[in-house]
């Protein structure tokens, strides 16, 4: 029993899930009225949980062939859960997800239903879809911190927009440099990436070009008076960081540079995330 209730909650990807509602969590720190109650937390966490989980599970659910060969660790092809089982159990947290954010106000559950769906879409037909599916996965990436601005003003605020544009270009941009890294692996599972199709000098230039595009916007905020100071102070350095990550991958778009890059976007967007936060809140 003990054994499978930790392989359906390795399904679930944890870590993912607390980020998620990190996340959210961040989403209401970026709003104008930063303010949420005890309840909502909870409901938020299980929101933020439950749909992740759901869409994790999945995934594996739909990549259990490749993972039988890539990761075969994995609860469904190491047999610690059925076919049946993970797909049973990801559609309750999918429903829990739902119904928690139903509970918490009409707007959320609207942007809850629309990033579950898409993940969903995702997984089943967009993964294979190159672009398509690079641009839904950055939709999906900014959902929660709109659930959590919602959550909190009612609406989508002009801090807010400038803050989810520059997180949709990077994280499209790092989705189509990852697909130089992935060529091999793509080729095998027929997914159209832009390395694929067009070539990696390509994919390389066009993810360059999107974490610039997202560096653009970066002073708006500033700008329009939306952040205090240390917004420009923190958010000058993911710059400096995304500029050179979109140089290096320009240059050399490896295998190993992509691998490189893709690890290093993590940071940039990490710190251009305090950036926002210190600057809304100060």
């Amino acid at each position: 029993m003990f054994r499978k209730v930790k392989a359906l909650l390795i399904l679930t990807r944890p870590p993912n899930g607390i980020l998620m509602f990190i996340a959210v969590l961040a989403g209401v720190t970026l709003s104008n009225k930063q303010t949420i109650t005890p309840m909502q937390i909870i409901l938020s966490f299980i929101t933020a949980y439950g749909l992740n989980g759901s869409i994790m599970g999945f995934n594996d659910y739909f990549d259990r062939d490749i993972d039988r060969v890539n990761a075969p660790w994995r609860p469904i092809p190491s047999g610690a859960v059925s076919c049946f089982e993970a797909t049973f159990f990801s559609a309750i947290l999918g429903s829990m997800g739902i119904i928690s954010a139903t509970l918490t106000s009409t707007s959320c559950m609207v942007v809850a239903v629309i990033a579950y769906l898409l993940a969903l879409i995702y997984n089943m037909i967009l993964k294979k879809m190159g672009l398509i599916g690079n641009m839904a996965v950055s939709g999906i990436v900014v959902a929660p911190f709109i659930y959590g601005a919602i959550l909190s003003d009612g609406y989508v605020s002009t801090r807010l927009i400038f803050f989810v544009i520059p997180v949709y270009l990077s994280v499209l941009g790092r989705e189509i440099i990852k697909g130089i890294s992935d060529v091999k692996g793509d080729a095998l599972r027929g997914i159209r990436s832009i390395a694929r199709i067009r070539g990696k000098r390509f994919a390389g230039i066009l993810g360059g070009a999107l974490y610039v595009a997202a560096v653009s916007v970066s002073p708006f905020p500033y700008l329009l008076n939306l952040v205090s100071w240390p917004y420009i102070v923190i958010v000058s350095l993911a710059d400096i960081g995304f500029i050179y990550s979109a140089i290096s991958i320009i240059k050399n778009p490896s295998r190993a540079e992509a691998l490189k890059v893709k690890k290093m976007t993590l940071l940039w967007m990490l710190i251009a995330l305090i950036a926002f936060i210190t600057g809304s809140i100060t």
